[in-house]
């Protein structure tokens, strides 16, 4: 079986650190060491089960090889190699990631007023 590496862009990795701050802001130090923890957990997983994202070429069409996991409300999107899986970017469920990864927009009016955001 291969033992896939698992590399973090640099926004990816800033924005780990900022959700587990806010949450640490929030709820506490406690609270954010456990969603640290749930979050390593998961994305260790993809090491033995690369696939268990969803695929977002078979979801929205798209021409790309990305996956996508969702860990509490933020969008883990990633992309598997033969030795490494890539973690590129995370988004927190109230931002539109088809819209900033891809330029697609798929947030209704609905949504936007439910969010409060123009």
């Amino acid at each position: 079986m291969i033992q896939r590496k698992i590399i973090y862009s640099k926004i990816a990795l800033e924005k780990r650190k900022a959700i587990k701050r806010e949450i640490k802001e929030k709820y506490g130090q406690i609270r954010a060491d456990k969603f640290s923890k749930y979050f390593s957990r998961t994305i260790t997983n993809l090491k033995k089960f690369p696939g268990i994202g969803i695929s977002l070429r078979e979801k929205y069409g798209l021409d790309c090889d990305y996956e996508m996991l969702i860990i509490d409300h933020n969008y883990v999107i990633y992309r598997v190699t033969q030795d490494k899986i890539f973690v590129l970017e995370i988004f927190n469920e109230k931002e539109d990631f088809m819209y900033q990864m891809f330029g697609i927009v798929t947030t209704s009016q609905e949504t936007l007023d439910y969010w409060n955001e123009d």
